[in-house]
């Protein structure tokens, strides 16, 4: 575990530069009236949020330790979890797809700010209500099925979303493969990842606990 630590703080200065960017960047986007909480931030509140530092470390080392082609998001709002997967990679490129509603004016612009510094990744990003995009996005490419090494859900919380995008992201997802499930403090997506792990083809990875964090992650592998 100590491990997973030393890993993220040496690159703390970088990480501090990239948060510092993208709050100055939804701070200055026009006509800003609402911010999404995020990996770093309360809703509405400019200040780090300390109690997600796990978190923090948690999704950076799945990007740092794992030999990674690519990645899906589903749910990019201001870019904080894009930017922890790519800030231990290494330069060589990988497929990076995104799916977000696009609901905040913030979200293209700091899209636009995670692709222009991280310019070797080859993003995609589909705009929509995940729950008509992911399957018309998989019934265009079908050969995207079942190649993902790591997805981050942090969609919508309702009950129809977050089964909609885990059967999507199941679908994804290869064999060995990791998923991220945010907001698990929320009902219906904790339910959600217990009914997976129950079915026998996921595991639960445990690495730094939330303790006091009131949004909290869990991490599942996929065994078959």
């Amino acid at each position: 575990m100590n491990n997973l630590i030393v890993n993220f703080n040496n690159k703390n200065k970088l990480l501090m530069k990239y948060a510092t960017d993208i709050k100055n960047v939804i701070y200055n986007t026009p006509n800003l009236k609402h911010i999404e909480g995020n990996y770093f931030m309360f809703t509405n509140d400019e200040n780090i949020n300390k109690f997600i530092i796990h978190k923090q470390i948690n999704i950076f080392n799945l990007g740092y330790l794992n030999d990674i082609n690519y990645i899906c998001e589903i749910g990019f709002n201001a870019g904080h979890s894009a930017m922890l997967m790519l800030l231990g990679r290494n330069k060589s490129p990988i497929v990076f797809t995104i799916f977000d509603i696009n609901h905040h004016v913030y979200t293209k612009p700091t899209f636009e700010y995670i692709k222009n510094e991280f310019n070797h990744i080859n993003f995609e990003f589909i705009e929509g209500n995940s729950i008509i995009t992911i399957p018309e996005w998989i019934n265009k490419y079908p050969n995207r099925v079942g190649i993902y090494d790591l997805i981050h859900v942090d969609g919508g919380h309702t009950k129809e979303c977050i089964e909609n995008d885990m059967k999507n992201a199941s679908a994804l997802i290869k064999t060995n493969g990791i998923i991220v499930i945010d907001d698990t403090n929320d009902y219906n997506i904790n339910k959600c990842v217990d009914d997976y792990l129950v079915t026998g083809k996921y595991v639960e990875l445990f690495l730094l606990p939330m303790g006091a964090c009131n949004c909290p992650h869990r991490i599942i592998k996929k065994l078959i």
